[in-house]
């Protein structure tokens, strides 16, 4: 006989296994968010570097350095939107450290768009990661919003027409 507001052993024991079984994926969730990590920073240092070595030997011509700049970094901050939602997809496939709360299954673009747009720091909501997938989630939210404040900043320098001299030695 169960009693009201009392929990049964085979709950406790359920509860107790789930507990467990997040905590066993959080060293997964953490590893997956430090690698982003670093390939989200060696990508923008590299597009950096290369912006900085073309500007130089252009002599830094205004409007062509701008458009280089920009459509460069554009693209680098697309790839890494990109490798983002291979780590969502992956995460959630594979790892199995959380989903997506919808009723259908996630395609393909559902990844890619939910993954542009937490980078980007827009978070429209319509898509909402569990688990922890949330974790990861908030990662790219933070790693995209130092993206793009870089990439605003190195836009700014490229414009004022003194290059940022990024990974060239004086």
């Amino acid at each position: 006989m169960v009693y009201e507001g009392h929990v049964t052993l085979s709950e406790r024991i359920s509860h107790r296994d789930q507990a467990w079984k997040a905590i066993d994926q959080m060293p997964a969730a953490i590893l997956l968010s430090i690698g982003l990590i670093v390939v989200t920073v060696t990508v923008h240092f590299c597009v950096f570097r290369q912006i900085s070595v073309t500007l130089l030997r252009w002599n830094c011509p205004c409007y062509r350095g701008l458009m280089l700049a920009v459509g460069s970094i554009t693209l680098a901050h697309v790839a890494e939107a990109a490798v983002f939602s291979l780590a969502f997809w992956w995460g959630d496939a594979t790892l199995e450290i959380g989903t997506f709360d919808r009723a259908q299954d996630m395609s393909w673009m559902d990844y890619f768009y939910f993954s542009l747009v937490n980078f980007t720091t827009l978070g429209r909501g319509e898509l909402v990661p569990t688990d922890h997938l949330r974790f990861l989630a908030a990662i790219e939210a933070f790693v995209g919003f130092l993206m793009i404040t870089a990439s605003g900043s190195y836009v700014l320098q490229v414009m004022s027409g003194k290059p940022p001299r990024i990974g060239i030695s004086p």
